[in-house]
């Protein structure tokens, strides 16, 4: 029995076909027949209900189970499979979303000793969820993640960094610019001027919107916040943006709390698979970040 056993199987389970199975990997059916036969002296049950032509492909109660739980193993093989091949050649891939980085980043690297094991890092910058996803596959060794929910997930280890209200920015000459609070539903009146598809808070903006039938109208998106900044602050439009990362110029902003029931935080966290060896370099970058963590949080309470 063998990983390529299970992919056959997987297939075959698919495509109900062994001819089709046979075209797809560019082998014999008595290829496909002899993996199904492994599998099936290893779990000592049929997978497969008899059928000598081979025209008919049933799963059996026994094979619905693997199947059910076949994208798990192929899944953990693969992952088994890219952490030995990054320990051997020494890899280590981490990864960034950029808004995070633009604030976590430039943090530790003013610590001295940061300098010289995260130069031992290869950085990935992503989407959140591409990142997460690249995460479970084991193509990242370790990753920073942005959500609208805390992370949760059955193989991940995952520690909270921080917890950022979203507010709206928007410039002293706009109206909004007097009131102590605002729900999305007044601040739908204006355009807004977003980050683009990709980020959380463009996740954050669509809940929403969703939540008052999608009212609000966006006029531009850009992947940089300071060229945000500076159109909310010309009163081209307003945007829906944390203060984890502020803006450079605050001159002619304003920050504008939304009400309670519209409230959407944005979380930061770091997350490693559960069955990840984190190396000394990691396990340093873990202790840098609890502790910048720390910080921050004991200044944002002072």
């Amino acid at each position: 029995m063998n990983l390529r056993d299970f992919e056959y199987f997987n297939a075959l389970a698919d495509l109900l076909s062994y001819t089709q199975v046979a075209h797809q990997f560019d082998v014999s059916q008595p290829t496909i027949s002899y993996a199904i036969k492994r599998l099936e002296q290893h779990y000592d049950c049929d997978l497969i209900k008899k059928d000598p032509s081979h025209r008919t492909v049933q799963l059996t109660r026994e094979g619905a189970i693997l199947k059910a739980h076949i994208h798990h193993i192929l899944d953990e093989f693969v992952a088994v499979e890219r952490a030995i091949e990054h320990a051997k050649k020494k890899q280590v891939h981490v990864g960034f979303p950029p808004i995070i980085r633009a604030r976590i980043l430039s943090k530790l690297l003013r610590e001295k000793e940061a300098v010289n094991f995260i130069s031992n890092f290869d950085l990935i910058s992503g989407g959140s969820n591409e990142l997460l996803s690249k995460l479970l596959s084991g193509r990242l060794d370790f990753s920073l993640i942005g959500s609208v929910t805390p992370l949760v997930h059955p193989n991940l280890t995952v520690q909270l960094l921080y917890q950022r209200e979203f507010y709206i920015f928007a410039s002293k000459d706009n109206p909004l610019s007097q009131k102590s609070e605002i729900s999305f539903e007044e601040a739908a009146d204006y355009p807004f001027i977003l980050l683009e598809e990709g980020f959380v808070h463009a996740k954050a903006f669509q809940r929403l919107n969703d939540k008052y039938d999608k009212k609000a109208q966006t006029l531009l998106h850009f992947s940089d916040v300071q060229t945000i900044g500076q159109l909310v602050k010309s009163n081209i439009g307003i945007t829906l943006m944390t203060d984890f990362i502020p803006f450079r110029d605050m001159e002619n902003l304003v920050k504008i709390p939304l009400v309670a029931k519209d409230k959407e935080i944005f979380y930061v966290q770091y997350a490693h698979l559960k069955t990840a060896v984190l190396n000394e370099d990691l396990q340093q970058l873990v202790v840098m970040l609890d502790k910048l963590s720390k910080v921050d949080d004991t200044c944002a309470n002072e």
